[in-house]
């Protein structure tokens, strides 16, 4: 007897915990697919996805609400990690697709306050902004 070929579900697949709450959500609603870790409360904690594009990204919560949160992802700029905190903190690094690479560094107003760019060329631009302390050049 031939194997019974495998079942298929559509959109969505909700795995849930013993207490039957869902804990993972595997997607492909909208026809972009997604991996999705919920945590006891019910709230995504860790989301990887590919975008309509085929991008990938990968998304990590933070258990406590005011805590940053981390981001991994490819977009048509580049690739690129940035890390956010509720209220404007942040910092990314990146390389973008033409080459050249970077970090910035946003204080918790939302202002960037500092900024380091190596152009593909190996040119390097450092640079520190409106109410940032000066900055050595290297």
């Amino acid at each position: 007897m031939p194997d019974a070929p495998p079942p298929i579900i559509t959109q969505e697949i909700r795995i849930v915990d013993p207490a039957g709450e869902p804990r993972l959500i595997l997607s492909a609603a909208g026809g972009t697919p997604s991996v999705v870790l919920l945590g006891s409360d019910a709230t995504p904690k860790a989301r990887l996805a590919l975008d309509a594009d085929g991008r990938p990204s990968l998304v990590l919560s933070n258990p406590d609400g005011n805590g940053p949160f981390a981001a991994i992802e490819i977009d048509d700029k580049g690739a690129h990690v940035k890390f956010d905190r509720p209220g404007g903190a942040s910092s990314y690094l990146f390389l973008n697709t033409g080459g050249g690479s970077g970090l910035v560094l946003i204080d918790g107003t939302g202002k960037r306050r500092v900024s380091v760019v190596v152009g593909p060329d190996g040119h390097v631009a450092v640079q520190g902004f409106e109410g940032s302390d000066p900055l050595p050049q290297p």
